[in-house]
């Protein structure tokens, strides 16, 4: 049996989620953990396997290593994939990719020609509710999809470095660059982007709380994002609406309704039976690097997530709209 050996680069909350889905497969092992903070690497590596390492430049170093998670604050992301790039490694990267296209550009750009695979977690489509409905939109008996609005609110106190936006990239990059790709994921390339940016704060943090975003894509759909960081009484949906009918999900249901029938429900066990979306992109990942298999995310949905968070932080600051493609300069 092939076996990847596999390393973890910044070992926080959502490192050590991927970790563990990859860590519950047969075939990989792992043999480093980088980190920074060294109570943090030692307790990766107690749980994980491999040795620890203070500087993510020493994991890449080792010759057996095979591939790596780099799971860093957002602006470090285009620096460690280009270093493992050079080092001949596969990259999964976490969402989102990097804070411009032009870092993008230039990590698919060094993977391509180091020959390594990159991957990108842009995880949200492959939720169970979300990748159902986004299964009822591709099973083409609701019609063309004409629109999607999606609504993530809650009242955020972000921690550590999320608190600042130079690391983060703000809340469309740090949060909606979820939202952005799954809208992609039903509608396909957007067209232009317009976006109403507040200058009112999130708690503690210099980063604006509230970002309303309008897509237009391609094939003449429309996308609303409603991200709001700063009101109590916050919920999750996601409004679909096609040539026949109507989906919605959330994170625990999916409904829909034809135009002249009844709404009807998913079953919950049905969305239970699904496995969940970390595991299902290391899955995929691993599988890619081992067998060749066809990834479920590529980098250009993730560089394509980048771009519109990119448009709507440019229509933000000027009030105009943004035409797409952006210029990767």
């Amino acid at each position: 049996m092939a076996v990847l050996k596999l390393g973890l680069i910044g070992a926080g909350g959502m490192g050590m989620s991927l970790a563990r889905a990859a860590k519950a497969r047969e075939d990989v092992l792992f043999v480093g953990i980088a980190d920074p903070v060294a109570e943090q690497a030692s307790k990766a590596a107690a749980e994980l396997g491999g040795e620890v390492y203070s500087s993510y430049a020493d994991l890449l170093a080792r010759k057996d290593l095979d591939a790596v998670l780099a799971a860093t604050p957002n602006a470090a992301h285009c620096e460690v994939v280009l270093a493992a790039a050079a080092a001949g490694k596969h990259v999964f990267c976490e969402k989102p990719m990097a804070l411009s296209v032009a870092d993008c550009d230039r990590m698919i750009a060094a993977a391509q020609n180091a020959g390594v695979k990159l991957m990108v977690g842009q995880v949200l489509r492959l939720i169970p509710g979300f990748s159902k409905a986004r299964e009822l939109v591709q099973s083409g008996e609701f019609g063309k999809p004409l629109a999607i609005a999606i609504e993530r609110s809650s009242f955020w106190r972000p921690r550590a470095w999320r608190r600042e936006y130079q690391p983060t990239g703000g809340v469309l990059f740090e949060i909606n660059a979820h939202e952005i790709d799954y809208m992609r994921a039903i509608l396909g390339d957007a067209s232009s982007v317009y976006a109403c940016i507040s200058t009112e704060t999130c708690p503690d943090s210099d980063i604006p709380g509230i970002n309303y975003v309008l897509v237009r894509f391609k094939d003449g759909g429309i996308g609303m994002l409603n991200s709001n960081s700063l009101i109590p009484q916050g919920q999750y949906q996601v409004a679909i609406t096609l040539e026949k009918g109507s989906i919605r999900c959330d994170w625990s249901s999916v409904s829909y309704q034809f135009r002249d029938r009844e709404a009807q429900t998913v079953p919950e066990e049905e969305l239970k039976a699904m496995l969940p979306g970390v595991q299902r992109e290391i899955d995929s990942f691993v599988e890619w690097v081992l067998h060749g298999k066809e990834p479920l995310v590529t980098a250009l949905d993730g560089r394509s997530a980048v771009e519109i968070a990119q448009a709507a932080l440019r229509s933000g600051a000027t009030g105009q709209p943004v035409s797409l493609p952006l210029q990767s300069s």
